[in-house]
């Protein structure tokens, strides 16, 4: 198949349009026009515009046309420039526009009239107000027409015999973009990186602003060992599915450039030498094409490592599994290094997940390993070691774990497993005894001595039965057990009395493992039966 576009005057402007041919197997033959998109009106509403005291926008209009008679929907973008009039070269970021028939709430461009068939649009383009001198020309520079699976690209080239272009008279920009500070930012937040298993990215956050012209784009130039460098090229980006912006992996900030958070990725390669890499100039351009470099700005510097020199082995946690159901526990990873100078002066141990946490600085043990404390907090089920940095004397840098991407010593903190339900060893009721006058206001303590075991007992369930196994009171919730196993709770009793009579009592406990038990009640099957007798609760007359 091949594409031609064609060319025919309506209505005093050319039309452009994409049309698609087809050859016969052994032959040409005559058949149906393939359906054509076609940009058939473009203009702008004002010639020259003057931003020079206020803010202003000048009214594109297009219209768009599909020969498909089945067609029900066609949409694009528009995209337009600001072009110098001192360099003659296209500056700044592009500004796009989405269209689409009968979008009402959804796209930049506003619907204005017609049939998928022929449609008129219009969009407020913003006007900069700041140039590189007093007037700039804005343009449009590509319009795109898609339709089912058919696209048509407009070029600049032909977008020429329309009105597709205006002058603006601006103030001139006389400074370049300016940043805050720089960090790192993402998971580079430590400045070591593992480069022996491939390619690594370090992030760099700061914020570009720039009150006149606005940011446009920019350059990050590392330097590292042995004279090495990597240059990235950034700018920001519109996102794909909102009007909102983003500047490498940070959303946010306004269009117009003037104030733009970044985070951006520099990639480091894998035949990076270890060793000290820095950050030797940011390079800033605004919409003016204005320029500010900044050389050797003050941002932390990163080191690489494939464990060539520093190296450590042997890792080890005990105790592990730890027995943290009842308070936080400390257990301790410990490992070999070889390789170091002037000892260690660092160990940083990074573990996922929010319940565990190294506990204080790294010491070395009789035997020469190296032991670094961890808090295990309470209940804390499992614990993975995502990454370890070993630091020696001289600054060079061992490093483990996912986290880096780097060899994983697989070590994971778990807690000790509890498997057995809460048992009973007896049960008290104080007072034991009321005249029915009283049930309303009272609640009776339930005294319930347990066995202590590895998982805490933190709910129960009570429940009053009647002398035909009826429930006639229960109650639900969280509770604790002493240090000596006892659990404590109140009897919940109904507000409409009790007849007089023996209530028997029957509970239910759960401890932090979820594990439960039943104990003297007659209507469960796997209830059991209460040390020392049942509770009972007498209501008498009165």
């Amino acid at each position: 198949m091949s594409v031609t576009f064609a060319r025919r005057l309506v209505h005093g402007a050319l039309t452009f349009a994409v049309a698609i041919s087809a050859t016969v197997l052994g032959g040409t033959a005559a058949h149906a026009a393939v359906p054509r998109l076609a940009l058939t009106a473009l203009t702008f509403e004002q010639p020259v515009v003057d931003v020079t005291e206020q803010y202003a926008a000048n009214k594109l209009t297009w219209t768009v046309t599909n020969t498909d008679p089945d067609a029900t929907y066609i949409h694009g973008i528009v995209t337009m420039r600001m072009r110098s009039s001192v360099t003659g070269a296209l500056v700044g970021h592009e500004w796009t526009a989405h269209y689409g028939f009968e979008e009402t709430c959804c796209t930049d461009a506003t619907y204005e009239s017609g049939t998928p068939q022929e449609s008129t649009y219009s969009y407020q383009l913003p006007v900069r107000r700041y140039s590189d001198a007093t007037t700039a020309t804005w343009e449009v520079t590509k319009v795109t027409i898609s339709a089912g699976d058919r696209t048509a690209n407009i070029s600049a080239a032909a977008l020429q015999s329309f009105g597709y272009r205006f002058t603006a008279r601006t103030l001139i920009d006389t400074s370049g973009p300016s940043i805050e500070s720089i960090g790192l930012g993402g998971q580079s937040r430590k400045p070591y990186f593992y480069v022996g298993n491939g390619p690594a990215t370090v992030m760099y956050d700061f914020t570009a602003q720039d009150n006149e012209s606005g940011f446009w784009k920019g350059t990050i130039r590392l330097a590292g060992p042995g004279g090495a460098g990597v240059t990235t090229p950034f700018t920001w980006e519109r996102d794909q599915y909102s009007t909102g912006v983003r500047c490498g992996s940070v959303y946010g900030g306004d269009r117009d450039g003037t104030y733009m958070s970044c985070s951006i990725g520099v990639t480091l390669p894998a035949t990076a030498d270890p060793g000290n890499w820095r950050l030797a100039a940011l390079i800033l351009h605004n919409n003016a094409g204005g320029i500010t470099t900044y050389k050797n700005p003050t941002a932390p510097s990163i080191t690489t490592t494939f464990n060539s020199t520093v190296q450590a082995s042997g890792f080890a946690i005990s105790p592990n599994p730890v027995n943290n159901w009842r308070s936080e526990v400390m257990t301790e990873l410990t490992m070999s290094v070889t390789g170091a100078t002037k000892g260690i002066s660092a160990v940083n141990v990074d573990i996922g997940f929010g319940g565990c946490t190294q506990w204080g600085a790294p010491t070395v043990k009789s035997d020469g390993r190296i032991a670094v404390p961890v808090m295990v907090y309470r209940q804390t089920e499992e614990c993975e070691v995502e990454g370890i940095s070993i630091v020696d004397g001289a600054g060079k840098v061992a490093l483990y774990g996912k986290a880096f991407g780097a060899p994983d010593p697989g070590l994971k903190i778990t807690r000790v497993p509890s498997t057995n339900p809460p048992v009973v060893l007896g049960a008290s009721l104080d007072p034991s005894s009321l005249p029915a006058s009283e049930v309303g206001q009272s609640s009776p303590k339930l005294t319930i001595a347990t066995q202590v075991q590895v998982a805490p007992i933190n709910s129960i369930g009570v429940y009053l039965y009647d002398a035909d196994g009826n429930v006639v009171s229960q109650s639900f919730g969280g509770t604790s057990e002493a240090v000596d196993g006892t659990v404590t709770s109140w009897l919940y009793l109904p507000w409409q009395g009790l007849a007089p009579g023996e209530y028997t009592v029957g509970f239910t406990l759960s401890d932090a493992a979820r594990e439960s038990s039943a104990w003297n009640m007659p209507d469960r099957s796997d209830s059991h039966t209460l040390p020392g007798g049942p509770v009972v609760l007498t209501i008498t007359e009165g």
